[in-house]
């Protein structure tokens, strides 16, 4: 058994099968008289988790300056148990975070369900205002912590809490009684039998015992229980705890679902841990069940899910739509909602006769849609909510990746018309960044930025804390980098972090990151170096400097950064193939709600304006030919040319959804790569260019023995009422009966293959061609398990070694990898593909090379502005503080301190000159490889560490006098910001990035705006029009 110990002073004689995160008996006996917050609790068992301090150091006396609530309470932790050394991730500054832990003690408290998000009455809005918060629910906060490899054992090591979502389990529960936590993916595959014992444990974090329920997307869920661990008398609120299996019954009661792999059934749990909204409350008698249409209805037999016309799609009332547009504040009733109900998930979609704005919320749910049977007669309220998770969306224009490349090229689609779309994209994004001599183009090259960076509209989804995607402002992860898609928003730390590299940063000072976000009135991309201020993503870098003031032809910095930028963009349309599509549109699908549509007919009306209004006279619908696909697209088949797209009056109301036929053979969403219609989205393309040239393959399907083939037997996969009988074998074994279960609930810790079948693909693409037959045998392995977390199929071991031995190659320039793009990593002897010569040219590697040709054309003009321009760093404006204060040089009054600010400023530069002779980079020799792997990211932190050190302290200083004669030239910083760039301008970015902006912008005119307001500001496109029409002197 695996037992970890986070502290020699723990308690002694742990039973077997507990594992002891940090607990101490004695403190938990001081800390449960004195009542101190959780919150408080959880801090410092965090700071001994950390080896920050001891159980020791807990004593009587500073655990009576920790009374109180979380809010008052946390923020003393600091000077009560003083950090040994100094970082991040006491959160000080987070004051939401507590404010909003003590709104869930009270609620806890209160004993109303007030979390769940309930309504008072039937009505809109949520139970009132609570503890000066608005329509509140709970389950916003996450406990999280992550396991640490050790010789021979594995411990779970506490980060600080966290504020970024709300999920339906943590509404239920309690955000204090879930821990979150992060297994290295590593961890999965080498110590998968180690893992899954060590996570079948009872886990003690200051004496409350928590065990893991569900796993889902790489983290692992422990809910606390009803079980103490060397803990006196309960706290209030103790008594509303649950045990595993009564929360297992209340979610998912094996005794109602008991007919399915216990594999399919665990992932069942997805449902309550995907993040979400509580929208509206539903009466239980206006929730109805409702069949699906299928192709061939027959008695006692149950339809192929291709068959299924409107798998994952149900209906909702007007009423209802109103209600949820009304409390998301959307600026309409949607046509369609995403969401979970009781334990059902999908799309619900207006009713197609009850329409009425005013009546009665009603709601009717599919059989396809129903994964849970519970006990409708006796519904908790929590099932009654319904949990918001995305509105309709239409993002204008898509653009094509690799993978649609491939299948688009094969359906006949001339290379040249890539290239040619390929040129378009390159120009139109260059020529929007290489614009700088009319008078109000530096403005609208701010706003080319903003929107390449998506910089202002990042800060607004950080306001949103999860919600951004219920809220409509961000959809679901785009089709590719990884070409998996999710049902859950991204991640806006993720985002921040993937643009400002992530390597950069520890895991304390991620989470401090984290914490600056989401503290009262701060915004995540707003988020700067804490000395220098600058900003930590390059496109915010460039919006400030031009904000400030500055041109890119009279300041090298910001000549550097866009051309970093402008190489960035093409480099994405040249390796990606991201390449944009002027006639294309994204949005969900939904089957057709009256039937009236024909087979190979699609209806799709949209609020923005599908094409341009000039050229057509009816610019909101689709009419004519389309194609349509969902991604990830890997059969030739999984690209659909409908017959036309249609405008039909009964359809009128539906918009900002692509309507698909109820008539054919099968679905046309399962055409689309096993598409169905519970949030899927389709991506619409009427390009003549495209339209024209494709060519319609045949349906592309497995062959009879496939699953009995390459995957293990269903009837040999674990049943759940054969765990349920077991269990109930076992009587009142406490703990024998929830490892059991728990046994059930882990069954899909391991990480099934998709990203080796996703390179697998490709590479039978490039050596055997897109339609050869073991390409699509590839491509259907891939699709079966990327859908094996809902249907519980397992790949067969043998089989999936001789994918691997074939196809696992080093791959070509055109198709990137991660592990291909890392040196270090990548064996020497590995073998890479070659292309037959029977075979054409591959489709990637042409249009790469056209795309390399293109780029040289367009940085070798990009240079060219610099080398007209006589580009150097000597700003007048930036030279002026000092060179005024320099007159003063002999000043009795005035030199002494002007030598402090020149010694300060000349001592930090020979610093910053060493440094950066200490950090170039060098090349690992083969013999050193494996010892670079390893110590490359303490290296990276130790280099980091040098960088901000040395910006600290020249932040510090100079150690001039407050009452300086200097303060009437003008501030302090100033000068010393100037200095800094007198004498070298590089090293002056480096260390006042911030204080040289604010030089210029006054010297342009600049005006008082506090942060918030700024880093929410954005310049609309109306006004980018303006700036256009003036720039070719229409205006």
């Amino acid at each position: 058994m695996i037992i970890s110990v986070e502290a020699p002073e723990a308690s002694a004689n742990i039973p077997d099968g507990v594992c002891i995160v940090a607990h101490s008996r004695e403190a938990q006996r001081l800390m449960d008289e004195k009542r101190i917050a959780w919150g408080v609790q959880y801090e410092i068992a965090r700071g001994v988790s950390c080896g920050w301090w001891s159980w020791q150091d807990v004593t009587s006396e500073r655990l009576e300056n920790l009374r109180g609530s979380n809010r008052d309470a946390v923020l003393k932790i600091p000077q009560v148990f003083p950090r040994p050394s100094k970082g991040g991730g006491m959160s000080q500054s987070d004051l939401q975070l507590w404010a909003e832990l003590d709104r869930e003690e009270l609620a806890i408290l209160e004993r109303r369900s007030r979390g769940l998000g309930l309504p008072e009455q039937r009505g809109l809005g949520l139970q009132d205002d609570w503890e000066e918060a608005k329509d509140w629910y709970g389950g916003k906060i996450q406990q999280v912590a992550r396991i640490e490899e050790a010789p021979g054992r594995l411990r779970l090591v506490l980060a600080p809490m966290e504020m970024r979502k709300s999920t339906r389990f943590a509404r239920f529960l309690g955000s204090r009684r879930i821990l979150q936590i992060s297994i290295p993916s590593g961890l999965r595959v080498n110590r998968a039998d180690e893992l899954k014992e060590f996570l079948t444990t009872k886990f003690v974090l200051c004496g409350r015992v928590f065990v893991a329920f569900g796993s889902k997307e790489g983290k692992l869920f422990l809910m606390e229980t009803k079980e103490d661990y060397e803990r006196g008398p309960l706290a209030p609120g103790d008594d509303q705890r649950m045990s595993l299996e009564d929360f297992v019954a209340w979610h998912n009661p094996m005794a109602k679902n008991g007919k399915q792999a216990v594999s399919k059934w665990s992932t069942r749990f997805d449902l309550g841990l995907s993040i979400s909204v509580p929208a509206l409350f539903f009466e239980r008698n206006n929730m109805f069940y409702i069949a699906d249409e299928v192709v061939h209805k027959e008695f006692g037999r149950k339809a192929l899910t291709h068959e299924i016309y409107t798998d994952g799609c149900g209906f909702m009332s007007g009423s209802a739509l109103c209600a949820i547009g009304q409390r998301m504040g959307f600026p309409g009733r949607p046509t369609a909602v995403q969401g979970r109900i009781s334990g059902a998930k999908g799309v619900w979609l207006l009713h197609p006769r009850i329409q009425d704005p005013n009546g009665p919320f009603k709601i009717w749910t599919r059989e396809s849609q129903n994964k849970i049977l519970l006990d409708y007669e006796t519904l908790d309220p929590a099932h009654c909510i319904f949990d918001l998770v995305a509105p309709p969306r239409v993002i204008i224009p898509s653009r094509l990746s690799r993978l649609t490349v491939l299948n688009l090229a094969h359906n006949g689609i001339p290379t040249s018309v890539f290239e040619e779309l390929m040129k378009e994209t390159l120009f139109e994004q260059v020529r929007a960044l290489t614009q700088w001599t009319h008078p109000r183009d530096m403005q609208i090259l701010w706003a080319t930025i903003n929107r390449i960076g998506h910089v202002v509209a990042s800060r607004v989804q950080q306001y949103a804390l999860g919600a951004s995607r219920a809220l409509g402002i961000s959809g679901r992860i785009r089709e590719d980098h990884d070409d998996f898609p999710s049902d859950e928003p991204s991640d806006p730390l993720q985002d921040l972090l993937s643009m400002i590299g992530d390597s950069q940063f520890d895991d304390e000072e991620v989470v401090a990151m984290l914490a600056e976000i989401e503290s009262a009135g701060a915004v995540p991309q707003r988020l700067r170096d804490p000395h220098s201020g600058t900003p930590l993503s390059i496109h915010g870098a460039v919006m400030d400097l031009l904000q400030a003031g500055f041109h890119p032809l009279k300041l090298p910095i910001l000549y550097d950064k866009l051309k970093k930028i402008t190489r960035d963009v093409i480099e994405d349309v040249i390796n990606e193939f991201h390449i944009s599509i002027p006639l294309s549109a994204e949005a969900f699908i939904v089957p057709d709600p009256y039937g009236v549509l024909e087979e190979g007919q699609i209806h799709f009306k949209s609020t923005k304006e599908l094409k341009p209004p000039l050229n057509d006279l009816n610019p909101n619908i689709l009419l004519g030919e389309v194609l349509v696909y969902r991604n990830p697209v890997r059969l030739p088949s999984d690209v659909q040319k409908v017959v036309t797209a249609v405008q039909h009056e009964l359809l009128a109301n539906y918009t900002d959804v692509v309507v698909f036929p109820t008539k054919g053979p099968c679905s046309l969403a399962s055409k689309l790569a096993g598409g169905d219609y519970d949030g899927d989205v389709c991506v619409c393309v009427y390009d003549p260019r495209l339209v024209n040239a494709f060519v319609t393959p045949p349906l592309s399907t497995q062959a009879p023995d496939f699953l009995k083939t390459h995957f293990e037997d269903q009837g040999k996969i674990e049943q759940v009422h054969a765990v349920a009988a077991e269990i109930s074998t076992m009587g009142s074994d406490r703990d024998a009966r929830r490892k059991r279960l728990q046994g059930a609930l882990l069954s899909d810790l391991s990480n099934p293959p998709v990203g080796a079948y996703s390179v697998f693909h490709e590479n039978a693409v490039y050596t055997r061609g897109y339609d050869d037959p073991e390409t699509q045998r590839i491509a259907h392995m891939f699709n079966t398990i990327l859908d094996s977390r809902k249907s519980g199929l397992r790949v067969k071991e043998d089989v999936y070694r001789a994918d691997k031995r074939v196809y696992d190659r080093g791959r070509p320039k055109c198709l990137p990898s991660k592990v291909d793009a890392d040196p270090i990593s990548t064996p020497y002897n590995r073998i890479v593909l070659r292309r037959p010569p029977t075979l054409p040219r591959f489709v990637l590697e042409v249009l790469q090379e056209s795309g390399e040709d293109m780029r040289d054309k367009l940085l070798s003009s990009y240079d060219a502005l610099r080398e007209n321009a006589g580009l150097r760093d000597n700003d007048p404006d930036l030279l002026q503080p000092y060179a005024q204060a320099a007159t003063l040089s002999d000043h009795p009054v005035f030199g002494p301190h002007l030598t402090i600010i020149k010694e300060h400023v000349r001592a930090h530069i020979l610093q910053w000159q060493n440094a950066a002779r200490e950090s170039k980079p060098s090349s690992p020799s083969k013999a050193r490889r494996a010892k670079a792997r390893s110590s490359a990211r303490s290296s990276a932190m130790s280099e980091k560490k040098r960088w901000r050190d040395l910006g600290q302290s020249f932040a510090s200083g100079p150690q001039v006098p407050p009452d300086s004669p200097l303060v009437l030239l003008g501030s302090i910083e100033a000068i010393v910001a100037s200095c800094a760039y007198t004498m070298n301008a590089k090293f002056a970015w480096s260390v006042a990035f911030q204080p040289l902006c604010k030089i210029k912008a006054a010297r342009q005119g600049s005006i008082g705006m506090a942060g918030h307001f700024a880093d929410s500001m954005a310049i609309s496109s109306s006004a980018v029009r303006v700036f256009e029409q003036s720039r070719s002197g229409m205006s």
